[in-house]
């Protein structure tokens, strides 16, 4: 019987778990994940193979030698194909392993759910770590999103310490009059949610450089999006194309 490398995606670890994930993870033979997420996956009881940051590389290469005679499963927070190792590999599958791709809740969805209906409309999702994306480039990305009036998801805004990325989207955002969610810890223990605005933003930028982190998602809504009911909502247009 042919062997597979599932790359499963299992949301936020602890809620947002499909189906489909769960029968996946009961069913393989083993289990490869990062070191911080061990803890989402002891309960299935199987044996488990960690590498700790930036060593994606190592994992996904023993992810694939093991499903050579075994079903294995590579998991990512979230979905596996938003900044996750779907990717990687596909990139370093040289013995043509079976793959299958088993999506997950990301991070975007769940916080704009959380902040009341946010990416409703036209998104663009951003990652703000500049380990594997050149910083110009990131810019250049978050300059032509604002320019197309995109809600903005963006992913990793801090880290212990890169500050730099967040503090060149922020000043961009200085003119700007926009409507911004806040999410820590999305869908996990320790949940925290916050509705701002970029003025606010720019002017208590001390706090939110100390209370934002790598566990945070931020949403900056469009020219559209507003306050309803202590809820963060873009319109869809609707009752902008229909009379009511």
């Amino acid at each position: 019987m042919v062997k597979i490398l599932y790359i499963v995606g299992i949301g936020s670890g602890e809620k947002f778990l499909t189906k489909e994930a769960e029968e996946i993870l009961n069913k393989v033979d083993l289990i490869v994940c990062y070191s911080g997420y061990k803890k989402y996956v002891e309960k299935y009881n199987k044996p488990i193979f960690t590498t700790g940051m930036k060593k994606e590389i190592e994992r996904v290469k023993k992810a694939l030698e093991e499903a050579k005679d075994k079903d294995v499963a590579l998991v990512s927070t979230g979905d596996p194909t938003i900044y996750g190792l779907a990717s990687l590999a596909y990139e370093l599958n040289k013995d043509n392993i079976k793959i299958e791709v088993i999506p997950g809740v990301t991070a975007c969805s769940i916080a704009s759910s959380l902040l009341g209906a946010v990416i409703n409309h036209d998104f663009v999702v951003l990652s703000l770590s500049d380990h594997l994306t050149p910083l110009n480039l990131i810019i250049k990305r978050f300059k032509l999103a604002l320019e197309g009036d995109f809600i903005i998801c963006l992913y990793n805004p801090i880290g212990k310490k890169r500050k730099k990325p967040f503090l060149e989207v922020v000043e961009l955002l200085k003119d700007k009059n926009l409507v911004i969610g806040i999410v820590k810890n999305a869908g996990r223990e320790n949940e925290e949610k916050k509705i701002i605005n970029s003025k606010e933003l720019v002017k208590n930028l001390d706090f939110y450089l100390d209370y934002i982190d790598m566990n945070t998602i931020l949403l900056i809504g469009n020219s559209k999006t507003k306050i309803i009911d202590g809820k963060m909502v873009t319109p869809r247009g609707y009752l902008e194309k229909y009379s009511i």
